[in-house]
């Protein structure tokens, strides 16, 4: 059980209507708090506090205690019976059931008014408090919660004792109650834990107070850390040693009364006495050395321990010793997560009793039910609250607990509800920027499932000033019913008699329901999975693959087989690709109306994206060209076009999410003879990046289709639609229909975007099924949209949860296969796979049945090389065996929040765009190099030995080393000879890297990295100049990461991933290759590589992993750049010794073909036939190894750069995640060149 906070506050301040949200709450948080939560909560649950102010005197109290009936379930040893009354009266939310006498119910609580008719019921009211006192639970609810106060000075009575005050007579102990008190009691542990978990992870360098109440710190679940932030947002906790300690400018005039069970209230003061660090902040504390009443003292802290039950006693104290009973008071109650536990009569008497202040607010945060107790998530929230035989007494809807506040008294134009999730997509209550911060602390991927708790939790904030005329701002209210068009209140309004008016109401036909029907047993469960065809045509109608997803216990790689074939029919398994790690969140595209297929992208941790792709040929499963980028939760479809002599099946790929969280706007097209490249937009209108969306083409076998919702970066649903056309010059035009879309559908537009929804064909048209939205959860009138005529389509039947399932129509029905979610802290639902169509279910048969699960095995040898199709052209052209069409490297500006060791960690190259170098990039002209350097100064530079030649190889050594003075090579290279400058060191240049500070001390002041870069100048190996004319410079790589830096002119760079190393032409222990990329006829090998391209422009700096082959080409006549080379692996990979050039390979290589020599050397004296065979079959067994390592590079995310929440545009290379893509990428490459040696 939690508790409740009742916050008076003193200072005069107005609470306008229209400052509800964006008034109330944010004066707790910037009078109060200033800041986010990140509070303590009393070490016992269910508190209520109460702040009592004048107006120049601020008086907090803190209330807790809950009491229960005689014979109430969570006093029986069973958990709740369903059939039961209370029961029945807490999920029916019967409206009647609102009106609780008000007299009575101040009676219930021990309050006595001044009426007649209250005095006359003194006698009646002290009978019942006496019979419930002894049976009452007088333990906290589920978790202890949070203080709100300030601080003070408030005059006290010197009336009152502080010593020897009136004692209450003890109540007898029940053994029976005790161990009940004890069960509730224990609900505490775990939410204390969570909120430390938040505390510790989420508000790093703020002062910690949980920590003093947690014995032991333990990290929980991304989805509980984030529900528990949400909470702590939504009502804030300010406490008295958080503001005292550290804003005790707020706190003046302040008094902070905290009232809870005796017993707790004890335990909370002991931890006080003990801890110096919130003692100190209380000045003459003094505990009293009673058992219950008034127990301790200071000038800012009061701690009181009483039951709610009977309020007398507080009252007096209150009245008496804080002198709280004049009228000018304005008050402001804040519950988190209680009365929900209480009797509905008792919850409702505490509103009516709060209501009886003049100048009060009440703010409330508790569960609720948007769909009935049978909604997947609710039933396993009730269900885990009635195992701890803690059941929730009155949840109902939204409009029901509006209606009790009514009720008690407080205006209906002055009660605003709202739901945690719309808070969370309210840009006014949490900005994209603290939306994205979250995203920093720790991966995050569990959307639906906080989706699904925040709709099940509400925070209510009704108020009642004097002298205010309520009546007039009832049209405001109306009018700011909700932040989204068609959210629960926007569906209230249109339909002001329904009995949910919380729930969108509409006008259903028979020929609109869906009835859903269980497969037949047995279920295996998992979600988030794809679904794959059979592999051949004859099962095509029968069967159906679901493979991958989160299963009950760990990510899977194997694939159920679904069939409505009888027994005894021969079936063959469909089995999926063989995947090195079970994969989730992925896609699977069949390619038209053929067996075939290919699977994309997926994930296995939310930080690790997979950059594979698969093609299912034939039957036969074939790695083909990895995705420019490791992505997940993108959108796939297959598309069909229009070549000769047949039909081209292709996928068309939009957005999705990497490794390092970058969300992608890029459009990608997948051909068999061409792999992925990217598809070029036309016109002005495009869709922002967005994953989780949902995409489906017009006709099974067309150019054009829809994407609808998805997610931005910054958390929050897109509701909008879009239409897409691809056009026969392979450009896509996108057109934005949103507007048409929600005017049909009026107040429940909301219902059109969403985020993890399913499209799939059906007789009635195209339906989109499940997901999230922005605005409220989904229902089951509403799961189910009709595309076609914009209409819901009721579900009847069993209930599955439509989170991460996959939907497959087949004959005339839809088969939802898999799905689930974790529901917080409450237990995981698992949806039981079953087929929906319109035959009800006394006239339905069932004859779906999961057959078989197979696994994919580890790949072979040949499955694991890249496969490209043979072209269909009967006459090919050079242009298959040319250079493939680069694809470019993305870009970005760098922020204050780029990570450049996430970037270095991720291994793939990235262009920070027009960054400020210094005064480099204007004053390195001509003269000025000559005045700043030395005109006279000799330098060595590269001289072709044909000076006609365009480009300098190493390997042929066309060129020669030539010395000439600075001046004499700038006029030079100005004049377009093909001469090149790569500085070395003016000490030693035979044994020393060179460095710009060292080698060049009066141009190194004009040259400085941004700051954000500094890492590399921290462990530089070596930071050359390069100055060349237009001379393109050989193919080579490099052992150091490498920031280049163009300070002048412009350059093309070419860069091959170290999974190309095989196809580049490498000699054994050589970083340079002779193969000229830019030759007009390439070697045939190069079809077989995956090039990335870089344009750099002055300012412009390309970061280079370690081992990605390079060459570079001048498109102006002059080039300056700076390198700056750094060491990113560990010290003792690199090889010992001297390393001039920083070419030297690693050490682990250089030992390897040692290594290689002794195995040779074995051999000698045998057959050479002999010898070969087995030498090949080791040279076999390490290019394996290898591309194992490469593979392990690409599952493990290829997500590009990670930029803090900063933009990245285009693709990235294949694959890899963070060190392992890295190592993996060069082990891979060193492994395939000492194959070549035993080759």
């Amino acid at each position: 059980m939690e508790f409740m906070e009742a916050h008076l506050q003193l200072e005069e301040k107005s609470f306008s209507p229209a400052a509800r949200y964006q008034g109330s709450l944010q004066y707790l948080i910037l009078a109060f708090t200033q800041q986010p939560s990140q509070y303590l909560n009393v070490i016992t649950s269910s508190c209520w506090s109460i702040v009592y102010s004048g107006r120049s005197n601020l008086i907090s109290v803190l209330l807790a205690q809950y009491n229960y009936r005689e014979g109430s379930p969570v006093m029986g040893a069973n958990d709740r019976n369903d059939t039961s009354p209370q029961t029945e009266s807490s999920y029916a939310g019967n409206k009647h059931d609102n009106a609780i006498n008000p007299e009575k119910a101040l009676r219930l609580l021990g309050i006595r008014t001044d009426s007649p008719s209250s005095m006359a019921a003194d006698t009646e009211a002290d009978d019942m408090d006496a019979a419930h006192l002894d049976n009452r639970s007088a333990g906290k609810m589920l978790q202890a919660e949070k203080f709100l106060g300030t601080a003070v000075q408030v005059k006290r009575s010197s009336s009152v004792p502080m010593m020897n005050g009136k004692q209450t007579s003890k109540p007898v102990i029940d053994p029976a109650k005790q161990h009940r008190d004890e069960l509730i009691m224990d609900t505490n542990k775990s939410s204390i834990v969570s909120k430390r978990s938040v505390e510790k992870l989420y508000y790093a360098g703020q002062p910690e107070y949980f920590r003093y109440f947690v014995n032991k710190f333990k990290r929980r679940s991304p989805l509980i850390n984030r529900g528990y932030w949400l909470r702590m947002k939504a009502i804030d906790d300010p406490l008295p040693w958080l503001f005292l300690g550290k804003q005790p400018q707020l706190c003046q005039n302040t008094v902070f009364v905290d009232v809870d069970y005796p017993e707790l209230m004890q335990q909370k003061l002991s931890v006080i006495d003990k801890t110096e660090q919130l003692k100190e902040l209380l000045p003459k504390f003094t505990r009293t050395g009673k058992e219950s009443g008034l127990l301790a003292s200071s000038d800012p802290y009061v701690a009181i321990g009483c039951d709610l039950i009977n309020l007398s006693p507080l009252q007096e104290i209150l009245q008496d010793h804080l002198q709280a009973g004049s009228g000018s008071v304005a008050i402001l109650f804040t519950s988190e997560v209680s009365t929900a536990y209480m009797e509905r009569e008792a919850s409702q008497a505490v509103f009516q009793w709060a209501a009886t202040f003049d100048d009060v607010r009440f703010c409330l945060l508790e569960q609720h039910l948007p769909d009935g107790p049978d909604h997947p998530f609710a039933a396993t929230m009730l269900a885990h609250f009635d195992k701890l035989r803690t059941p929730l007494r009155a949840a109902g809807t939204m409009e029901e607990m509006k209606a009790r506040f009514v009720s008690a008294g407080f205006p209906e134009s002055g009660t605003d509800i709202r739901s945690l999730w719309e808070l969370w997509s309210d840009p006014t209550f949490l900005s994209a920027e603290e939306r994205r911060a979250l995203d920093r602390v720790e991966p995050f991927d569990e959307w639906e499932e906080f989706a699904l708790f925040g709709s099940h939790y509400f925070l209510l904030v009704a108020e009642k000033e004097p002298n205010k005329n309520y009546s007039q701002t009832s049209v405001h209210r109306a009018s700011r019913a909700s932040f989204f068009a068609g959210s629960s209140r926007a569906s209230m309004v249109s339909s002001p008699s329904s009995d949910r008016p919380d729930v969108p109401q509409y006008h259903f036909t028979a020929s609109d329901v869906v009835d859903a029907h269980e497969i037949l047993e047995p279920h295996d469960y998992r979600r988030f999975t794809a679904i794959i065809p059979p592999a051949f045509a004859e099962s095509s109608d029968g069967s159906v693959g679901l493979h991958g997803g989160m299963g009950t216990q760990e990510r899977l790689s194997s694939c159920n087989t679904y069939s409505s074939f009888e027994a005894g029919h021969a079936l063959e398994p469909i089995i999926g690709p063989p995947i090195r790690n079970g994969i989730m969140c992925h896609a699977v595209t069949k390619l038209g109306s053929t067996s075939n297929c290919v699977l994309t992208g997926g994930r296995t941790s939310p930080d690790k994206a997979s950059a594979e792709s698969w093609l299912r040929l034939d039957g036969k499963w074939r790695r083909v060209q990895d995705l420019p980028t490791g992505r997940f939760r993108h959108c796939a479809v297959p598309l069909v076009l229009p070549t000769n002599p047949r039909p081209a099946h292709t996928v068309l790929m939009f957005g999705g999410k990497t490794g390092d969280g970058q969300v992608l706007d890029e459009w990608l097209i997948w051909t068999g003879e061409t792999g992925w490249q990217q598809v070029t937009m036309k016109g002005e209108e495009k869709p922002a990046a967005r994953f989780g969306a949902t995409m489906i083409t017009d006709s099974r076998e067309g150019t054009s289709g829809v994407l609808i919702g998805g997610m931005t970066s910054a958390g929050r649903v897109l509701n909008d639609f879009w239409h897409w056309n691809l056009e026969r010059d392979m450009t896509l035009t996108c057109r934005n229909v949103t507007t048409r879309a929600t005017a049909f559908l009026k107040a429940d537009a909301c219902i059109l975007g969403r985020f993890g929804a399913q499209l799939v064909r059906s007789p009635q048209g195209i339906l989109m099924i499940g997901g999230i939205t922005g605005a409220r959860m989904l229902t089951r009138q509403d799961e189910i949209l009709n595309m076609k005529t914009l209409r819901p389509q009721p579900l009847e039947g069993s209930r599955p949860l439509f989170v991460g399932h996959s939907v497959q129509d087949v004959d005339d029905s839809i088969l939802i296969l898999g799905g689930g979610a974790t529901c917080f802290s409450f237990g995981t639902s698992w949806s039981r796979s079953c087929l929906l169509n319109r035959t009800p279910p006394d006239s339905f048969q069932m004859i779906w049945q999961l057959q078989t699960t197979q696994e994919a095995g580890k790949p072979t040898a040949e499955q694991s090389k890249p496969f490209n199709e043979t072209p269909k052209n009967p006459n090919p052209s050079t242009q298959s065996l040319a250079l493939p069409i680069p694809t470019p490297i993305p870009e970005q500006t760098l922020t204050s929040t780029t990570s450049f060791p996430t970037i270095i960690s991720a291994s793939r190259p990235i262009i920070f765009k027009s960054c400020d170098l210094g005064r480099c990039t204007s004053l390195w002209t001509t003269p000025y190099l000559k005045s700043a350097v030395g005109a006279t100064r000799p330098v060595s530079i590269h001289s072709p030995t044909t000076p006609s030649t365009s480009t300098l190889s190493f390997a042929s050594k066309n060129f020669t080393y030539t010395t000439l003075p600075f001046g004499d090579f700038l006029d030079a290279i100005d004049a377009g000879q093909h001469l090149y400058l790569r500085s070395l060191s003016s000490t030693s240049p035979s044994t020393l890297p060179t460095h710009l500070a060292t080698d060049f001390p009066a141009l190194a002041p004009d040259f400085t990295l941004p700051p954000q870069l500094s890492l590399a100048m921290d462990s530089a190996h070596s930071s050359p100049l390069r100055i060349s004319g237009p001379v393109n410079i050989w193919l080579h790589f490099d052992i150091h990461a490498n920031l280049l830096c163009q300070i002048r002119g412009t350059k093309r760079l070419l860069l091959f991933p170290p999974s190309d190393v095989s196809h580049l032409g490498f000699p054994p222990s050589a970083s340079s290759s002779p193969i000229d990329v830019f030759a007009s006829d390439p070697p045939s090998t190069l079809a077989q590589t995956t090039p990335y391209e870089a344009i750099l422009h002055p300012g412009d700096v390309l970061f280079v992993p370690p081992m990605w082959p390079h060459t570079a080409q001048p498109l102006t006549d002059t080039s300056v750049a700076v390198n700056v080379f750094f060491r990113n692996l560990m010290e003792k990979g690199y090889a010992a010794g001297k390393d001039v050039y920083g070419n030297r390979d690693l050490a682990a290589y250089e030992k390897g073909r040692k290594d290689l020599a002794k195995i040779i050397r074995a051999f000698d004296g045998l057959p050479a036939e002999v010898a070969g065979f087995y030498l090949e079959r080791l040279g076999t067994e390490l290019v394996e190894k290898g591309q194992g390592l490469m593979r392990s590079s690409a599952i493990g995310g290829g997500g590009g750069a990670a930029v803090g929440g900063a933009s990245i545009s285009g693709p990235l290379s294949d694959g890899g995640n963070g060190s392992a893509g890295q190592n993996g990428g060069g082990g891979g490459e060193n492994l395939h060149r000492t194959y070549a040696e035993l080759g």
